[in-house]
């Protein structure tokens, strides 16, 4: 059996049973959560709201437990592949990869391997950033949130300079596009040229100057791979005339700039947006940030991202669409994270997208009914509490009927009850679930149960009936 390190404090978050507290403001009626430590300076609360109903999943980091590292990460490891997926993965594939105690959903994307804003992972940068959207960035001397811009230049030796529009992206018509080894794969149209290229760095960083040299070059190749230690600079339609006069051999100088944040202190990054609070009042600014009234005026499932005034940083998915939870606007949500503490905090990609993965199992019920591929997350990783030689059983009703409840509980080889402070709860199909163990049919169907304990995962099958 593996031991935690000591538990750090957790400032008004701590290990235990349920709590009912009766909130002001967001919600109407009483809320009943329940709080989990699961690594050290790591705790998963779930709350259960009334009038409307709501489930929300929050996991609370203190950035002072030295056991524990949070990044952001690409969904499989680079941008692009060439496969269905086309880079994504769901978030429980990708707290798998990497191991993680938890993970949560990042930025938005169009369905490829490609996030749609800022992405910085251990100082490389990945991503460039949307000027109008919001950004959180983290390093180990603290948290921010804030815009950010880029602004990129290359240097021929014939002294022309070109632009450089995008990195690790498909190039779009009249541009010029700058892949590294975390694309994956260099994407165009046709008509195109590519210069595969030698750096004289190992990784991009978001600010910096250097030199590479011209290996070969591509006409109108719609996919070039980038390999390890290798760039590539594409350029399309009317900026190909820009690279007729580079010849193989030739080094140029490139210059990137990317702005709104110390990169000294910072070597993570994620996109989102928009601002939901700031310097500890609700301020939403969808239209600034171009979102529309649907977007930000209906009810939607909801992932965003918080610091609290002691520095905590809190992860948030709140389900929606759902009869156990009908979701939030996104004043809702900026009402819901200054609640729970936030002085600043920033919405992120939600809908179906909307996930949290909690030591091996997705916590929220996704509206999708199922995990969606996404490009992006941020994973917690740490200490895990393993009990190899533990016996675990319980006693799962065969059935419930649609719109009733049961209390599950998990024993020991004894049939002592496990404490529910151990034990994370989770289902899938025509029910969900509740961290207490309650688990309540919704429509008729099979219901899939978990609990894990200690590292241990048992599943049943209850059969939700009219």
């Amino acid at each position: 059996m593996s031991i935690l390190v000591p538990r750090i404090k957790v400032s008004s978050f701590a290990a235990g049973s349920a709590v009912l507290l009766l909130l002001s403001g967001f919600a109407p009626s009483p809320t009943i959560s329940w709080e989990k430590t699961i690594s050290p300076g790591v705790v998963y609360r779930m709350e259960i709201e009334s009038e409307p109903n709501r489930a929300t999943h929050i996991l609370r980091w203190n950035p002072q437990s030295v056991a524990v590292r949070v990044q952001s990460t690409l969904a499989d490891g680079v941008v692009y592949k060439a496969n269905l997926a086309k880079g994504r993965l769901t978030v429980p594939q990708i707290a798998e990869q990497t191991n993680a105690v938890a993970a949560i959903n990042a930025d938005f994307f169009p369905f490829t391997g490609d996030p749609l804003g800022l992405m910085v992972r251990d100082g490389r940068l990945i991503s460039l950033p949307n000027p109008k959207r919001s950004v959180f960035a983290w390093g180990p001397s603290g948290a921010w949130f804030g815009l950010s811009k880029f602004a990129g230049t290359i240097q021929t030796e014939a002294g022309e300079t070109l632009t450089i529009d995008g990195l690790n992206e498909e190039c779009p018509d009249n541009r010029i596009t700058l892949n590294s080894a975390d694309a994956g794969l260099s994407l165009t149209k046709t008509p195109s040229t590519t210069l595969v290229l030698k750096p004289d760095v190992s990784a991009l960083t978001p600010s910096t100057q250097f030199s590479a040299t011209v290996q070969y070059r591509t006409s109108d190749a719609t996919s070039v791979p980038v390999q390890a230690g290798q760039l590539t600079l594409v350029a399309r339609g009317e900026k190909v005339k820009a690279f007729g006069a580079i010849k193989n051999g030739e080094k140029l100088t490139f210059k990137l700039q990317t702005t709104g944040f110390d990169w000294e202190k910072v070597d993570q990054a994620i996109g989102g947006g928009p601002t939901l609070v700031k310097d500890g009042k609700m301020a939403v600014d969808a239209d600034d940030q171009g979102f529309n009234f649907d977007f930000y005026g209906k009810r939607h499932p909801r992932s965003a991202v918080g610091r609290t005034q002691d520095g905590d940083i809190l992860f948030v998915v709140l389900d929606g669409r759902q009869a156990h939870s009908v979701g939030a606007t996104l004043a809702e949500m900026a009402e819901l994270m200054s609640r729970l503490g936030c002085r600043d905090a920033i919405n992120l990609d939600g809908g179906g997208s909307s996930e949290m993965v909690v030591l091996g199992v997705t916590v929220n019920k996704p509206s999708d009914g199922t995990s969606r591929a996404v490009a992006n997350a941020i994973v917690i990783s740490g200490p895990k509490i393993i009990d190899e030689d533990l016996k675990l059983k319980w006693n799962l009703p065969k059935s419930i009927t649609v719109g009733k409840s049961a209390d599950l509980t998990v024993q020991d080889v004894a049939g002592k009850d496990v404490a529910n402070a151990e034990i994370i709860w989770t289902v899938e199909g025509k029910g969900w679930i509740d961290q207490g163990g309650k688990v309540t049919a919704t429509a008729p169907g099979p219901i899939r149960v978990k609990a894990v304990v200690r590292g241990t995962i048992l599943e049943g099958t209850i059969t939700a009936a009219k």
